[in-house]
């Protein structure tokens, strides 16, 4: 590794422990009641060097909102890279693991319920603008999987009753002591839908919303809408998915890319693992290539 490349990782690393040591304290304290200071001094270093990192505080919360969003998120965005698993499958499992994120990020997430976060602007605006567009645009991809264009003039209304189930399911694992299964949990979230599908596609119930009607939630739908510290490790991802389902012994290789998704979702994933299933990638010459370049991305 280069200099400049250890530098990057090491800028990478700090400000990680920046965002994490944000999210402890304003859990537990409160946006308002929380400092630059306090941040700086828990992570041991100078309210100056905090600023380079973050210009102001509200730069910081909008930080920790994309980081932690897309760390659930990029658990659903890898499952459904799996091609091989049905569609029904690949929804449910995708909710699962987001829920699944959603208990190991809890600190963050107590912190987003309290409510006391920075006041309303237009960068958080369009942060929450595009974290929605994002949400609609993979439940629009999952619909369709699942029934075709026929569900098309039924979308926007499954789409925004399924968004309404999945915040209160959300907030229930978050406040409760008693946690849901996620497993459990993504199954009974698609069943739903499923039922409320076949109630449209059966000419049982009418569609409320339409295209034009919900236009300010669609812009943006077209694109993936990884946050940018993210856009290289999903783009990683995809390629070393797309190669396997080129190749010959795809199931192998499906299982061992699996299991490096699941072991990267840990909160401390083992690098001896990790290593050792990258290597088995790495052997495969025309794989060679994308899976150095996702080892990049997970273990910099």
């Amino acid at each position: 590794m280069s200099k400049d490349e250890n530098i990057e990782v090491n800028t990478l690393d700090k400000r990680k422990a920046i965002l994490e040591a944000a999210v402890e304290l304003i859990g537990a304290k409160g946006y308002t009641h929380t400092s630059m200071q306090q941040i700086a001094d828990s992570v041991g270093i100078s309210k100056g060097s905090l600023y380079s990192f973050f210009p102001s505080k509200e730069d910081l919360i909008i930080s920790i909102y994309e980081h932690y969003q897309q760390l659930v998120f990029e658990r659903a965005f890898v499952v459904g890279l799996d091609g091989n698993l049905p569609p029904y499958e690949r929804f449910a499992k995708q909710f699962q693991v987001q829920f699944e994120g959603i208990l190991e990020y809890k600190s963050y997430m107590k912190m987003q319920m309290r409510g006391e976060t920075a006041q309303s602007s237009e960068k958080l605006e369009s942060m929450g603008h595009r974290m929605r567009g994002r949400l609609f645009s993979w439940l629009e991809r999952n619909l369709i999987e699942l029934y075709g264009e026929k569900i098309s003039p039924y979308k926007w209304d499954l789409m925004w009753m399924t968004q309404s189930i999945y915040t209160s399911y959300t907030g229930l694992m978050i406040s409760s002591e008693n946690e849901l299964d996620p497993k459990e949990l993504g199954y009974h979230i698609v069943r739903q839908i499923e039922i409320l599908a076949n109630d449209f596609l059966a000419g049982e119930s009418k569609p409320l919303l339409d295209d034009e009607m919900m236009r300010p939630f669609s812009v943006g739908m077209d694109r993936e809408g990884a946050f940018t510290s993210f856009e290289k490790r999903e783009k990683a991802w995809k390629a070393v998915y797309e190669k396997i389902h080129t190749l010959d012994n795809e199931h192998y290789f499906l299982e061992v890319t699996n299991r490096i998704s699941e072991e990267s979702r840990k909160s401390k994933p083992d690098e001896l693992v990790m290593r050792g299933l990258l290597h088995l990638l790495k052997e495969e010459e025309t794989l060679r290539v994308e899976a150095i370049k996702l080892e990049e991305q997970l273990m910099p």
